[in-house]
Order: structure tokens, then sequence, then C-alpha cells
């Protein structure tokens, strides 16, 4: 693919498709929506990548327990291998 914009992809002979698997999640909105990409902009010039907490970690995890009242504390991790290594650390503290 050459481009994608909302939910159309174009190829690099110009043939234009309709995206049904949306990057498998990540493009629920469609991909680079202006509005997006605008907050995208104003947050990169405060940094790319602290590698420590920051205040917008906080506020996300917020905006997730607000959203569902089960939920008492959010991790952020790195992608699916952390998230299952946590899951099955928790899981061996909590029954030994």
């Amino acid at each position: 693919m050459d481009s994608v914009k909302g939910c159309r992809m174009r190829d690099i002979d110009g043939n234009e498709y309709i995206d049904y698997v949306g990057s498998w999640g990540p493009a629920i909105i469609g991909h680079a929506d202006d509005e997006v990409l605008a907050a995208l902009a104003e947050t990169m010039k405060k940094g790319t990548s602290f590698g420590a907490p920051c205040l917008l970690e906080n506020v996300l995890a917020e905006m997730v327990i607000s959203a569902v009242p089960s939920i008492e504390m959010v991790r952020f991790v790195n992608s699916g291998t952390e998230a299952c290594m946590g899951v099955l650390q928790l899981a061996h503290a909590f029954t030994g």
C-alpha cells in the first residue's frame, strides 16, 4: 500500500480499496484522522519517549477506571507478551 486515509487504502498503482481490517484494531476510527494527527503532533512537542510514567498515562488510567467500575487499577505494558508475563506472575503470586 502507498497511503491510507480514513477507511480507504491506495496501492502504488493508484487502485483504491476499503480497509476492512483496520490494522487488526488500532485503526478503529480510521487511518490518518485529522483530529488525531493534530493531537498527536501537539503532544509530541512535549517529547516522544519518556521511559517513565507521565501525566497522560495517569489521565488514561483514570478514564479506564471511570468507564469500567470493576477495575481498581491499571498497568500499562509495551506488548502482548509483557501483558501475558505480568498476568502469569500475578496469578503465581496470588495462588502460590
